[in-house]
């Protein structure tokens, strides 16, 4: 019988592995760490978790991201729906989600909250799909940290929401971050901007890349979004939306850059800042990182999207979000040479003589366990001293031993590791001496 070939992950989609992986940013221990101190830091601001499906309606994604957005035309992953399950009803199109804002957006108007509360303040953890070309910082499947404030229209949210990035940026030890922001305005300031930036781009109809001329006359705003070195060098005098604010606009931008003065937190103004999506109004920002190169310099970024919610059928809803991309983090901490910390290993290994005691043992196990000891028990049945030797191996703190004339007594022999120290306890009693020597090791 031949040997059958051996399956792969998809390109571009990584396994994140609790050992054995060479590549630091597939080591599970730093996205375990990674994640808990985002949702220390998100929490300790008042933001609460949400979670929206993977799978979406794809008319959710062009009403909001545009659809001249690379998302839409270029990177969207199709759902083929089953024709025998449940799903045959489905009258649309359905998509693997590409980014957050609007899946949140669509559950905050579809479950009434847009009507709620002032203050709708959620965080959340979540892969993202997105079909191109996989390269270092740039993946097929890439995992976002991100927050998303509702029913919110002061300038100071948006402060706030860029401080807790900045903050947890800080955190974790990455240095050489700073924020880049921009206005991109509203919809009453920029039929007038559009005007003024076709006139300037039509200019180098001729010149500029087919992705741009496809843009020109139906979003000109994301021709400056172009990565295409050519387009960058053509439309490095165009107008910029920071010259046709409206008042309101131009107010609510000042406050902003003077709140991130306040706080003291460090930021380039780039006038020439619109994002990749259609939906933002007012800020926009980005977070870069110079040990980083390329375009996967940037490592999160957001804005405000006042009319997203209102664009899929909800009411009015001013709102303000980002996205930080797990991945570019960790390249980010590798390129200044951090390290999330190591796991602890285990704290206790219940050992058995032989055999005969092993489901005893792993009985007394699953009672630590139940406690929130984190205890590691041998499968296989080994003599004692290979047990010691494989607690010695993990570094592990203590031994519970199981069998021998102490279990015919009631009792089972405790070991302290470090201080090469042991004592019979009965088995009643061995939960609670546990915890006093753990608290005597500090």
């Amino acid at each position: 019988m031949s040997k059958a070939k051996a399956i792969r992950s998809v390109r571009g989609m990584g396994d994140i592995l609790p050992a054995g992986q060479k590549q630091f940013i597939y080591q599970s221990h730093s996205w375990v760490w990674l994640r808990e101190r985002f949702e220390t830091w998100a929490v300790s601001h008042g933001y609460r978790y949400i979670d929206t499906p993977m799978v979406e309606e794809i008319e959710l994604f062009k009403r909001t991201s545009g659809e001249t957005s690379d998302i839409v035309n270029k990177e969207m992953y199709l759902v083929r729906r089953s024709s025998y399950g449940d799903d045959t009803d489905i009258g649309f199109e359905l998509c693997l989600r590409p980014e957050g804002s609007a899946g949140i957006s669509r559950a905050v108007m579809e479950h009434g909250l847009a009507r709620s509360q002032a203050g709708l303040k959620f965080y959340y953890i979540a892969p993202m799909f997105r079909s191109e070309r996989p390269q270092r910082g740039r993946y097929r499947q890439h995992t976002q940290f991100g927050v998303e404030v509702f029913r919110e229209p002061e300038p100071s949210v948006d402060v706030e929401v860029i401080a807790l990035l900045e903050g947890f940026y800080k955190s974790i030890g990455l240095a050489d971050t700073i924020v880049t922001v921009n206005s991109v305005g509203d919809p009453q300031c920029r039929p007038e901007y559009r005007e003024a930036l076709i006139a300037y781009l039509e200019k180098f109809k001729d010149e500029m890349s087919e992705d741009s001329r496809s843009r020109l006359y139906q979003n000109p705003m994301r021709c400056l979004d172009s990565k295409d070195e050519k387009d960058q060098e053509l439309f490095a005098g165009a107008p910029t939306m920071l010259e046709f604010l409206n008042e309101e606009c131009s107010e609510h931008f000042e406050e902003v850059l003077h709140g991130l003065d306040t706080l003291g937190i460090p930021y380039q103004v780039d006038p020439r800042l619109v994002r990749g999506l259609d939906y933002y109004t007012k800020t926009a920002f980005e977070f870069k990182c110079s040990t980083l190169e390329g375009a996967i310099q940037t490592i999160g970024g957001g804005g405000r999207y006042d009319g997203l919610v209102e664009q899929i059928g909800g009411p009015a809803t001013p709102a303000i979000g980002f996205g930080t991309s797990v991945e570019r983090i960790l390249l980010a901490m590798e390129s200044q040479g951090l390290e999330a910390p190591a796991p602890l290993p285990p704290a206790l290994l219940v050992a058995y003589m032989d055999s005969g005691v092993k489901y005893e043992a792993l009985r007394i196990a699953e009672e630590f366990r139940a406690r929130g000891v984190e205890t590691e028990f041998l499968y296989k049945a080994k003599n004692l001293g290979k047990q010691l030797n494989e607690a010695a191996k993990r570094d592990i703190l203590f031994v519970v031993i199981v069998g021998g004339e102490e279990w015919g007594r009631g009792e089972v022999m405790l070991k302290d590791f470090k201080k090469r120290t042991q004592v019979a306890v009965p088995v009643s009693e061995v939960y609670a001496k546990l915890d006093e020597m753990w608290r005597k090791e500090g």
